[in-house]
C-alpha cells in the first residue's frame, strides 16, 4: 500500500529544522572533540612525573618513635 497523500516538497519544508538541529549537534561534537584532543594530547607521556606540588603529598613524613619504645626510654645506669 502506498500513502494516499505525499507531498515530497512539503515534507522537505517540515523536516528542515530538525535536520539543521541534527547537523549542528554533529558540528558541535565535532568542535568539542577537536578541542579534547588539542588540550590533552600534546603532552608527552611521562611529562606529569614529579610535577605534584601539593605539600601533604611531598612533604617528608616525620618519623616518631611510638609510646613504649625501647630506643627512646632513657638508659638506668
Amino acid at each position: 500500500m502506498t500513502a494516499p497523500n505525499t507531498n515530497v516538497e512539503k515534507q522537505a519544508r517540515n523536516h528542515r529544522g530538525p535536520l539543521w538541529g541534527i547537523m549542528l549537534c554533529f558540528v558541535f561534537v565535532a568542535v568539542l572533540t577537536v578541542g579534547w584532543l588539542v588540550f590533552y594530547g600534546d603532552e608527552e607521556p611521562g611529562d606529569d612525573v614529579g610535577t605534584d606540588t601539593n605539600p601533604q603529598v611531598t612533604a617528608p613524613v616525620e618519623q616518631t618513635a611510638p609510646a613504649g619504645d625501647a630506643t627512646t626510654a632513657p638508659a638506668n645506669d
